[in-house]
């Protein structure tokens, strides 16, 4: 069915012969595990693609948090110099 490198996350989790909504769910929990900074260990990369994909996947979370903090710190400034003028 599918041709898997021996040194990938899908061998290495024993997940080959697992049906494709296993193996959909798994990548879903990583990739949103990676995302949310959670934490890693349970699912580790194993390759270079991996590895670089992994890495991407941080720029992102990181990218996303940050734009998320610095809107949240500019609603708090708002509020602060609205209460200034008062």
């Amino acid at each position: 069915m599918w041709d898997f490198p021996d040194d990938c996350w899908v061998v290495a989790e024993d997940l080959v012969e697992a049906d494709a909504n296993t193996k959909y769910l798994v990548s879903f929990y990583w990739a949103f595990q990676t995302l949310t900074t959670v934490g890693y260990g349970d699912i580790s990369v194993v390759n270079n693609t991996e590895m670089f994909m992994a890495s991407c996947w941080m720029i992102v979370g990181v990218g996303f948090y940050s734009y998320t903090i610095g809107n949240m710190t500019q609603m708090i400034e708002n509020f602060d110099s609205d209460n200034a003028e008062l």
